[in-house]
């Protein structure tokens, strides 16, 4: 009975690492992939088309964004969203 316990014992750790390292494997090719289909083409589309500190050449300097102020009150400020 020690024999049988030992040998699934050895199975049992050797699947674990096992498991291990495909876990491993895939969530990095996960990731990668993930980087390369979503992440990479935003950021390069973002860095090419995208100004969102308005500070490119269209822009008069300094670029200051006039906000209105509607409500001046305490009670206004309690529902600022």
């Amino acid at each position: 009975m020690e024999g049988i316990k030992k040998f699934f014992s050895t199975i049992w750790n050797a699947w674990k690492k096992f498991g291990e390292f495909i876990g491993n494997v895939i969530g990095r090719v996960f990731l990668m992939l993930f980087y390369i289909t979503v992440v990479l083409p935003f950021g390069l589309a973002l860095r090419l088309f995208g100004d969102p500190l308005r500070i490119g050449s269209k822009y008069k300097a300094p670029s200051w964004v006039v906000r209105d102020a509607d409500d001046l009150t305490i009670e206004a400020s309690y529902h600022q969203f």
